[in-house]
This record gives structure tokens, C-alpha cells and sequence, in this order.
């Protein structure tokens, strides 16, 4: 079999067809998945702390208890009975404290947000905000009333048909989300919260002695054992392949398990090559080894069937089963594995992230529909394409000339193809120099594009994510003296 070897194959808005066939043409042999270039959850610290958190809880079984539990001389209720705060409190690290903030939106959505709280850094807090339209408004129901409770604080809203309710338990800290008083979403069923405050290198250094036989015993205890476990696995550097980062802020993960017990199906978080409805990654019938990864990755050639991430991420997943549907949206902008496995005829899910904070917004439904208007309300919908961005698209690596471009749109005519958008990819630009023309083969760019547009067409020009690290560069010159290149642990840009 032969294959098209076009550049952006895996990206179709950006490929066309191949100018020539004896050019493109490869055997697919050379088009296979190149596996060692992209880690797997074992070859990612944050992920393997995370599963193995997982780990720990199952071979615990019944006597597993979540350490974190809301302080109830904290809680704070809002005037208006929209929201209430409170303060979360962890067994393991008693001194640490987190602030938690749960929302009722008008359109039923709830939000419920924690983050550290007297931090020695901040968490990255941000993806929430560029993620919405706007700050979603409080609901003005006057049936959205947080009754605070010895055990609990709960509410109750909704309409005959579908109402709601929001249980959000003490001790262990536990959100539970019913709709007609069954359990729709549960945040902290299984125990696996736990978002890694800030610490300093040299307060988790413990003491040792020398024991008889000559090795070094550790002097205390660790009682964050049973939690985080033993070993400090790539807290403070993590290698992969000839890569070593270091870490100088620490851990700062975040895993959270989100139970869906009534719903079998789960969809969504795209992009991956796989069933719609998500195949398990855990337990006896696990179709995948590795978690579902959130990555927005470049991924050249792809295997059919893969928890691999693709072009895209997005932390949208709908939960669906015989009484209806529900989602959840997590916002959260970093790098995110996630497990899926069927428990008792529902799904169970453990969201395992680099960083951030939590913050996830329960979409009530009840069916997909008005799960789709809730989560468009949240960060908007999608804009009217221009009719020529829906049309045929001409790209491919490389033109090499303003003659070659040209060319390409004769032959177009000639063929009699229709096309409105040709593409340049990098190689017009002077070594790789973004906004520079090179002068040998582009000569005459606003010649060239105005023979583009005298047959109303359009030229889109390519521009990759980084710079050219060249001193008489004008764009990597401006970049410097504004701050915004990045620089390596020794200040190297």
C-alpha cells in the first residue's frame, strides 16, 4: 500500500493534495506510530504518583478514607444563597489549608472550585478564564437555598421531572450531584483528591541514622506514607529519554476521581482515535495499558485505536445511560491523563493533572441537548465560519518559489479544480525567519499574493510557535527586550 506524505497529514485543515504523485508517494511502513516519542503514564511522574494514589485506595478497600474534610465553624453562605465557602482541611498535613467555593448557576450548573489557600507559590489559576465567555451568572432562583447541616450542606432546585441536588458532605469530603434522588456525579467517591500543596526541598529531607548493618534508616516516620507513599518519585527532577527537568517549585499535581454510578457510557475529551463511547483503561476488560491523555500534541502518524493524544484537548465529558445524561467540564489547563473504568453498571474516572487548581463545573442536564446548551453557555459558540474556510484548501510542505505558487494555481485552472485557499508552509521565510520573506525564492510576495487574489482567492501563511535565536532577528530582538523569551535553569534563552 502507498501512502500521501504531505507534512500536516494528520492535520486535515491544513493539507491538500500533493503537487506530484512520483514526489509523494511512500510506503506506509515509513508512516508507522513513532511510540518512543511520546510518554507513557509510567514515563510521567505526576502520572505514576497518581496511579499509584489509585493503587493504594483499592488494595486498601473499605478502611480507605479521603484525608481531606471541610472545617464547619468555616462555612460561609452567601446572602443571596447562591454559593457558600468553607475552609479544607487535610489528616496528612494538618497545617496546610485550602479554600473550597461551591456555586448554583442559573441554567442549574454547579461549579465547585478549591485551591490552596497561605501557599508558598501560587497555583496556576488562570485556565477558567480563558476557557469561559464570562463569569457564569449566580442563580436567582429562589428555590437555590445551601441549607448548612451538622454532616452536610445541600440544595435542592430544579422543576417536576428533574430536580436536583447538591450534597456536599463534611468528613470525608465528598460532592455528590442526584437528579430525581439518584446519584448522577460524585467528586471524591473513591478518595483520590489530592492536591499537592507547596513545600520547600529542604523540609522534605528526613533525617537518618546509620543502622547496624551499615545503612542509613530513616530517623521518623513518614506518616504521608500511606497517602503519597514512600518514595518522593520525580518531585524535584524527572528524566525521560535524554530530557532532565528539573523542578524547583516541587510536586503540584492534582488527582481527583469523578464517579458517574448510574451512567455506563462516557464520552467525549477529545482527541483520541477511539471508540465514542470511551473503552476502559482500568480494571479486567481495560481495552488500553495507559490512561486517555489530554495533550495538545502534533502526533505525525497516529494508531487507530489509542488512548494517545492527539491535535487537541479538550476536558469535556458527557456521561450517558437509560435515565439520562450529564457531564462534567474540568477546567484545567495542563497536562492531564485519565483513567476510565465500569463499576456496578456505572463509570468511574480518576483526572490526573500536572498542575492547577481544581475547578469543575457540573452540567446537569438531563439530556444531551440541554448538556451541549450548558456547556456552549459556559465558553461560548462556535463562531459563523466564513464560506472559504469551508472550501477546498490547497497545502503542502513545501512551495518553493513564488513561480512554484504560481504554477500550482495554473494548474488548478487547467484541471478545472475548484480551490479558494492556498497555503505557504515555513520555507518561504528567510531561514526560518517568521515575517521575513526570503528574497532568492519569494522575491515578489505582494506580486504573488495579488495573482492570488485576482482569482478571488485567499493565501494563509504559515507561522510556527517559536524563534529564530539569531541577534540581528528584528521579531527575537523585540521578543528579548519585551521578556518574553524563555530561558532555560541557567538563563540560556
Amino acid at each position: 500500500m502507498w501512502s500521501a506524505c504531505c507534512r500536516c497529514l494528520s492535520r486535515p485543515p491544513r493539507c491538500g493534495l500533493c503537487r506530484s504523485s512520483s514526489r509523494c508517494l511512500v510506503s506506509t511502513s515509513t508512516l508507522a506510530f513513532k511510540r518512543e516519542s511520546f510518554k507513557t503514564c509510567d514515563q510521567s511522574g505526576f502520572c505514576r504518583r497518581g496511579r499509584a494514589l489509585s493503587a493504594r485506595a483499592h488494595t486498601a478497600g473499605e478502611p480507605w478514607q479521603s484525608p481531606y474534610y471541610i472545617d464547619p465553624s468555616s462555612i460561609l453562605r452567601d446572602p443571596t444563597d447562591a454559593f457558600f465557602t468553607a475552609i479544607v482541611k487535610s489528616t496528612v498535613y494538618p497545617d496546610i489549608k485550602f479554600s473550597l467555593e461551591v456555586r448554583a448557576h442559573d441554567d442549574g450548573v454547579i461549579r465547585v472550585r478549591m485551591d490552596e489557600v497561605a501557599r508558598l507559590r501560587k497555583h496556576y489559576d488562570e485556565a477558567a478564564s480563558w476557557a469561559l465567555v464570562r463569569d457564569p451568572p449566580l442563580s436567582k432562583s429562589h428555590h437555590v437555598r445551601w441549607l448548612v447541616g451538622k454532616d452536610e450542606t445541600r440544595t435542592r432546585y430544579g422543576s417536576e421531572g428533574a430536580m436536583f441536588e447538591v450534597v456536599v458532605q463534611y468528613s470525608p469530603l465528598k460532592v455528590i450531584f442526584y437528579k430525581n434522588g439518584e446519584e448522577q456525579v460524585v467528586l471524591n467517591g473513591r478518595g483520590l483528591l489530592h492536591m499537592e500543596h507547596f513545600r520547600t526541598k529542604e523540609e522534605t529531607q528526613r533525617l537518618e541514622i546509620e543502622g547496624a548493618d551499615g545503612e542509613q534508616v530513616p530517623l521518623q516516620v513518614n506518616a504521608a506514607a500511606w497517602f503519597e507513599g514512600e518514595q518522593q518519585d520525580a518531585w524535584w527532577d524527572e528524566t525521560w529519554s535524554t530530557w532532565t527537568d528539573s523542578k524547583p517549585k516541587g510536586p503540584e499535581s492534582l488527582s481527583l476521581d469523578i464517579t458517574f454510578p448510574n451512567h455506563p457510557h462516557v464520552y467525549g475529551i477529545p482527541e483520541h482515535a477511539t471508540n465514542m463511547s470511551l473503552p476502559s483503561t482500568t480494571g479486567p476488560d481495560a481495552a488500553y495499558s495507559d490512561p486517555y491523555r489530554l495533550y495538545n500534541s502534533d502526533v505525525f502518524e497516529y494508531l487507530a485505536d489509542s488512548p494517545v493524544a492527539l491535535y487537541g484537548a479538550v476536558p469535556l465529558m458527557h456521561a450517558h445511560g437509560k435515565k439520562g445524561t450529564v457531564a462534567v467540564f474540568n477546567a484545567i489547563g495542563s497536562d492531564t491523563w485519565i483513567d476510565v473504568g465500569k463499576q456496578h453498571g456505572g463509570t468511574e474516572t480518576h483526572w490526573i493533572s500536572e498542575s492547577g487548581i481544581l475547578d469543575v463545573f457540573i452540567l446537569p442536564g438531563p439530556d444531551p441537548t440541554s448538556v451541549f446548551s450548558q456547556y456552549a453557555r459556559l465558553t461560548g459558540t462556535p463562531m459563523l465560519p466564513p464560506l472559504y474556510s469551508i472550501a477546498y484548501h490547497q497545502c503542502r510542505w513545501n512551495y518553493v518559489s513564488s513561480d512554484d505558487v504560481r504554477g500550482v494555481q495554473k494548474r488548478f485552472d487547467e484541471a478545472d479544480i475548484p480551490v479558494d485557499v492556498f497555503w505557504l508552509d515555513i520555507e518561504y521565510s528567510d531561514g526560518h525567519k517568521y515575517f521575513m520573506w526570503d528574497e532568492k525564492t519569494f522575491p515578489d510576495p505582494v506580486e504573488m499574493i495579488a495573482d492570488v487574489e485576482a482569482k478571488e482567492r485567499k493565501m494563509v501563511v504559515i507561522i510556527d510557535p517559536h524563534l529564530k535565536r539569531e541577534s540581528d532577528y528584528p521579531v527575537y530582538k523585540m521578543a528579548v527586550r519585551f521578556g518574553c523569551a524563555c530561558e532555560t535553569q541557567v538563563g540560556r534563552r
